[in-house]
């Protein structure tokens, strides 16, 4: 070969019969010094052997190292064979091995229009083979060396070429850390292909929040639209009105999104006063203007504006609040439906008293408009009950058809009580709440002649008091109409209605365990249990909080758990953790030294997502597990922002340990779509205290310093995320009572952090020092729960609005003492009553209030306001509501079954002669209330009353049985007066000569029974009976327990006649 003509060697190249085989082809190009000349000028004969030849060469093109070199053979020696690439040469375990100048020009040269319709490969595959290529663990960017001329160019995404829009943010983060990807943002090359239609818009969001921060003083107007609109809104501050105009201009023209906190900041830059011209060119970015622009500007540019104001969705509180006071101080009349419509997205700023002097009519006539009424419902909450009440007040017995199916839940629970007939196809669609729907019901289940048909919203109102009026066979019905279903939502019931469902099934053996709603088999007998297996399956949708605490069953539950599926030590399989699903949320709740979580499979992590709330031991469980590295979401080293993405609600409960491990840019990102997610959920505030303590870590600073963390800003404050990254002292340094001012009700909505919010009410208070007054107390939010009573005492509320602002249950719970200090001022206020508003407005802040004040509330005030928890009340105190209770639904008690649920929330100032007068109402008493029952009218009760309260509902004081009310009153009674109930309840010890009492057979407490009620109450010598106000109390002393005796026998007696 050596001897033999490049010309000569064609013909033999070329010829079947001189290559046998691919290697044979390989040796003879090896050993062959005219090879190169060969390539260079003599294009293959066939494809087959192109293909052939460039195999054999294909290592020595990737192995040189020279740029020249690189150069000859990608542009000369292969110029004719490139076209006949296949996926092998391509291929990760072929490329990776090439050198970096060579692996740059094979991506530029299949970058460069490359015709992949003869290759056996796609740019997808070459995309597979450069991430495979650049991925490096350790950050650092492959092919990247500032001292090597070869290799120092920051035009380094070149190394991905054209198919950089196949990568993915997570690509991104493996080829280049944050730090190093700052170095490479500024190069104009880089730019230009940032710029590529089809990149993914969180890469591109992510690249231009580098080049910010590598360049702050970037211009942004030299960028191309799709990458302007990638801008982050620091890009945006402090810029020449005109460039933010032109720059929102090419927003608006260019980009599918603009996220607030760039249109805030643009904005922010028109120093000018807003005219009409620059409203409407503004259009939906309107949603940018500050209360201190809509404040400034005049009244008629305003007023002339509504067009197009009302048509910008997302203002808070705060912004429409502004716009309503100027267009209505303008003139612009709300009297009528027509006005009502043009306010569109801005009726959330009109007040109570504005909407309770429209006429009801024209309030019914807008009731058909589906824009005003999704607007309304961004309204607050007092707006949209005066809503409703003007609508039912029309035509009382209509209600349920006058109101608009999403507003349903504000109509009043006594009108629901009195409506004359009930028609499901009404009542079915609608939005009812629990208390609402305990009324409704009886009446509609009664009619209905499917109870599968119904709604979750009407099936929630099941009780054993309504059970009691109807056919077993139909109550079964609704406890199947109750299991999940895969078009709605699951039917929320609580664990007195979940025990009485599992009393009328418990014996029905045709029932299985997924014909029920899963929160009902937390009950369950497992005595009864067939195929543990299936059982604990469906129970691991359970919602297992539900349970009260005092009965164990979660521990019970995991111990009979055990031994079902062999579990052994502190290590759960992947099948155990499979069936046990949501049971995980009750392991380690408070001992980390028995840690399941932090030993079993990974898969438990998947099944904590689906807990309502986690402990710090269950917390400490879930960081060692992860910190481990052996889960899905692998080394804690190459956590990025994908991994907080994919773990859930988790991040939410996990500690700054967790937090620490993600870059700032990494926490920020996730914070902007995580916490806007979080408030849908109606998070508690505490949890979201807790949250934004632990992410916003590794803070620190000095006030002697200054603000060093940056001015906060409109931008800083649209930011979702925002304060994070601000400490308390950089957050009161770097915020100036101008931007407070300006943004009262966007900076109240997002700070959560006490200390923040005190700097923000110290801040107020010197703009202030009069007082803060009805329209800035409107925005202050939770901001007002750490004011002092003081504090409170100095502030000016006259409106419903105000106070319904601060008792906002959202905004975290009040002490007693600041609640009272809120509403007395309210009150303090000529012509401010307790109306039907104001008690829906303080709910459960009721009982901070004293009985005098109390008394002032009316009977009618009463009848139409949602029932309130009460738990907190002293006793005088739940007795003066009470007695207003009883006149205000004394026209239902027609209908024992309604005036019981009416009554059922202020049944705790019951005195014990009601109460008794209640147990001859056959109305199946729920445990709840019996155990929410003033406690010296419990230990009055005796066996027969007990018998009569809770009648179908008996057998559930046997499960409560330790509860420490029903303890206590068993106790106090002696044991053969119990034995009457046969539910196995333990009392006291029988007097001694009772041993002759026969013994009565006990029943489990998940028997159904009725027991007819028998009275004695005689006169025997030296023993008077008093009944005064139907008290059934036996006055004697030594010869106490002979009457209990005699009761007791003839009870049993008569029983054994029947």
């Amino acid at each position: 070969m050596t001897s033999t003509r490049a010309i000569s060697s064609t013909s033999m190249l070329s010829s079947s019969n001189t290559i046998k085989n691919g290697s044979d082809l390989c040796t003879l190009l090896r050993n062959y010094s005219q090879a190169i000349q060969y390539l260079q000028m003599h294009p293959a004969q066939s494809p087959v052997l192109a293909r052939q030849i460039l195999a054999c060469v294909w290592p020595f093109a990737l192995s040189v190292s020279s740029q020249v070199d690189v150069n000859q053979w990608f542009n000369v020696y292969l110029a004719h064979y490139l076209p006949y690439l296949s996926y092998q040469l391509i291929r990760p375990a072929q490329l990776n091995s090439a050198s970096c100048l060579s692996y740059r020009k094979l991506v530029s040269v299949l970058g460069n229009n490359y015709n992949f319709s003869n290759t056996d490969f796609t740019s997808a595959d070459v995309y597979k083979s450069i991430k495979a290529y650049l991925t490096n663990s350790s950050g650092t960017p492959r092919c990247y060396n500032s001292s090597d001329p070869n290799l120092n160019s920051t035009a380094w995404f070149t190394n991905i070429g054209p198919f950089i829009t196949f990568m993915s943010l997570s690509d991104l983060q493996t080829f280049v850390s944050d730090n190093q990807i700052s170095v490479f943002a500024v190069n104009l090359d880089n730019l230009r292909l940032f710029s590529t239609p089809g990149i993914a818009a969180n890469v591109t969001a992510h690249y231009m929040a580098r080049l910010f921060a590598q360049n702050p003083e970037f211009d942004p107007l030299s960028l191309p639209a799709n990458l302007l609109c990638a801008t982050p809104a620091s890009a945006f501050v402090n810029l020449p009105e005109s460039e933010s105009k032109t720059i929102l201009k090419i927003l608006n023209n260019s980009c599918t999104t603009i996220s607030l906190e760039v249109t805030a900041a643009l904005v922010a830059n028109f120093n000018s006063t807003l005219t009409t011209d620059t409203i409407q060119s503004l259009g939906t970015q309107n949603i940018g203007l500050t209360e201190g622009q809509i404040l400034a500007a005049n009244l008629n540019v305003i007023n002339s504006s509504i067009s197009t104001l009302s048509t910008v969705t997302g203002w808070n509180q705060g912004q429409v609040n502004d716009i309503i006071l100027r267009v209505t101080t303008a003139g612009f009349q709300i009297n009528s439906a027509s006005s009502l419509v043009t306010l569109g997205t801005l009726i959330g700023g009109v007040s109570t008293a504005t909407m309770s002097s429209i006429p009801s009519s024209q309030l019914q006539i807008v009731s058909q408009n589906p824009t005003f009424i999704n607007n309304i419902l961004t309204a607050p909450v007092i707006l949209q009950e005066t809503y409703v009440w003007k609508i039912v007040s029309i035509n009382e017995p209509q209600a349920v058809v006058n109101v608009p199916n999403a507003l349903a839940t504000f109509i009043p629970r006594v009108i629901l009580a009195s409506l004359n007939a009930v028609n499901v196809s009404f009542v079915n669609p609608k939005n009812w709440n629990k208390e609402q729907a305990l009324v409704l019901f009886p009446d509609v289940v009664s009619v209905s002649n499917n109870v599968k048909e119904l709604s979750d919203a009407v099936l929630q109102g099941f009780s054993c008091t309504s059970a009691q009026a109807l056919p077993v066979l139909k109550v079964k019905q609704v406890v199947q109409a109750c299991r999940p279903q895969p078009d709605r939502s699951k039917v929320p019931l609580q664990e007195s209605q979940l025990t009485c469902m599992y009393n009328y099934v418990k014996g029905d053996k045709s029932f299985t365990f997924s014909d029920v709603h899963p929160d009902m088999l937390l009950y369950y007998d497992y005595s009864n249990v067939q195929d543990c297996r299936s059982y604990f399956s469906a129970l691991g949708a359970a919602d297992f909080s539900i349970p009260s605490s005092f009965l164990n069953i979660q521990k019970t539950l995991f111990n009979n758990a055990q031994t079902c599926l062999g579990i052994s030590g502190f290590s759960l399989s992947q099948t155990q953790v499979g069936i046990l699903g949501n049971m995980v949320c009750t392991l380690d709740l408070h001992n980390v030294d028995f840690s399941y979580i932090q030993k079993s499979d990974p898969l438990i992590i998947e099944k904590l997502k689906n807990c309502g709330d986690l402990t710090a031991s269950q917390v400490t469980g879930i960081q060692t597990l992860l910190f481990s590295g052996n889960t899905p979401y692998g080394n804690p080293s190459t956590w990025k922002l994908q991994t907080l993405q994919q773990l859930g609600n988790l991040p939410l409960y996990l500690n700054t340990e967790f937090w620490a491990k993600f870059s700032s840019m990494d926490k920020m990102t996730f914070l902007r779509s995580f916490i806007p997610t979080l408030k849908t959920q109606n998070i508690p505030i505490t949890t979201l205290q807790r949250l934004f303590t632990a992410s916003n870590t590794n803070i620190k600073s000095k006030r002697a310093a200054g603000c060093t963390a940056g001015e906060i800003t409109e931008a800083n404050i649209a930011d979702p995320s925002f304060p994070v990254g601000y400490d308390s002292t950089q957050f009161d340094l770097c915020l100036s009572l101008t931007v407070l001012k300006n943004n009262p009700a966007a900076i109240t909505q997002k700070v959560v952090d006490p200390s923040f919010e005190r700097i923000i009410l110290n801040k107020l208070n010197q703009a202030y020092p009069s007082g803060l007054n009805d329209s800035v107390l409107l925005k202050l939010g939770p901001t007002s729960h750490v004011a002092t009573v003081s504090e409170i005492n100095n502030w000016t509320i006259t409106t419903i609005d105000t106070l319904a602002s601060l008792m906002n249950p959202v905004n975290g719970a009040w002490t007693s003492n600041q609640s009272t200090a809120v509403i007395m001022n309210y009150l303090s206020v000529p012509g401010n009553t307790l109306g039907t508003g104001e008690i829906n407005t303080v709910g459960s802040s009721l009982c901070s209030l004293s009985t005098s004040v109390l008394r002032t509330i009316t009977v009618n005030s009463l009848r139409f306001a949602n029932p309130a928890d009460l738990s907190s009340c002293s006793f005088s105190q739940k007795n003066t509501l009470y007695n207003i209770a009883v006149l205000a639904f004394i026209n239902e008690t027609r209908d024992v079954q309604q005036y019981y649920q009416l009554i059922n929330p202020f049944l705790g100032g019951a005195p014990l002669s009601d109460i008794i007068t209640l147990a001859a109402k056959n109305i199946s008493m729920d445990i709840t209330t019996f155990i929410n029952l003033d406690p010296n009218a419990v230990m009055a009760l005796d066996v027969s009353a007990v018998n009569d309260l809770f009648r179908n509902n008996l057998p559930v004081l046997k499960l409560f049985e330790n509860n420490t009310v029903v303890q206590s009153w068993r106790l106090q009674q002696y044991q053969f007066q119990l034995d009457t109930l046969r539910i196995g309840l333990i009392g006291k010890q029988n007097p001694s000569t009772a041993n002759t009492t026969p013994t009565v057979n006990k029943i489990s407490m998940n028997t159904t029974t009725t027991i007819t009620k028998t009275s004695v109450l005689t006169t025997f010598t030296n023993y008077t009976a008093n009944t005064t106000a139907g008290c059934a109390t036996v006055h004697g002393e030594a010869g106490l327990w002979r009457l209990s005796l005699f009761v007791g026998l003839l009870m049993v007696t008569l029983h054994t006649v029947h």
